[in-house]
């Protein structure tokens, strides 16, 4: 992509910033949408992370500036707060990016989540030749999902799927839904209307993530 389209594109792509809250202490979460994918973010993973008690989730696109989310992560960790990264699609390999930079600068991040990051968005321009697998080091847990009957974002080999860990101290969970399960690209994200969710994915993803993300305390501070 041209790098005169690609600034003009970045500075399209404006944050989601949730309103402002003082008193909050919990992790602070950047969301990263996919390609064309930021009305489906809004309207269901980011809408369920903010209605389940996260009161600082920011959702950014996929062609944001690595720099720009990793400043803002940066100044949330410098107060003492825990780092969430959760990238869907092509926001995937950016999460994977974003974690990467804060490496670099010395940064840990509590959780790393990759949701079909792979299959048909490794032809995507910016993502030739890079690796979404590899968890930097600077990451706590990550939690991988993909599925079989995705498409879009599951690649052929099952080996190429899978997350793998930098570090012996990490620890890094790749969740697989079978063909069978009929878990589409979307499906991985749905959270509404409820009756349409999966019930693996409910349980596996979304309950999962919930979970992971309510047991990051940040000692000596008062959530809310």
């Amino acid at each position: 992509m041209d790098s005169k389209l690609l600034s003009l594109v970045q500075r399209l792509q404006v944050p989601d910033r949730p309103k402002t809250n003082s008193g909050y202490a919990g992790p602070r979460v950047a969301v990263i949408h996919g390609f064309m994918a930021r009305r489906l973010m809004q309207r269901n993973l980011l809408r369920y992370l903010r209605s389940n008690g996260l009161s600082d989730v920011t959702m950014y696109g996929h062609l944001h500036s690595v720099d720009a989310i990793s400043d803002d992560l940066q100044a949330s960790r410098r107060e003492g707060r825990k780092l969430v990264i959760l990238g869907y699609s092509q926001g995937g390999f950016h999460a994977v990016k974003v974690a990467r930079e804060l490496e670099w600068r010395g940064v840990e991040v509590a959780l790393l989540v990759s949701i079909a990051a792979g299959g048909l968005g490794r032809v995507f321009p910016g993502r030739w030749g890079f690796d979404p697998r590899n968890v930097p080091t600077n990451v706590d847990v990550c939690l991988n999902f993909f599925s079989q009957g995705d498409l879009l974002g599951c690649d052929q080999s099952h080996q190429m799927n899978e997350a793998f860990g930098s570090s012996a101290t990490q620890r890094v969970e790749n969740h697989m839904f079978h063909a069978h399960e009929g878990v589409s690209h979307i499906d991985l994200v749905r959270c509404y209307p409820e009756e349409r969710i999966k019930p693996a994915v409910r349980t596996q993803v979304l309950e999962r993530i919930m979970a992971e993300i309510s047991g990051l305390k940040t000692p000596g501070v008062q959530h809310i």
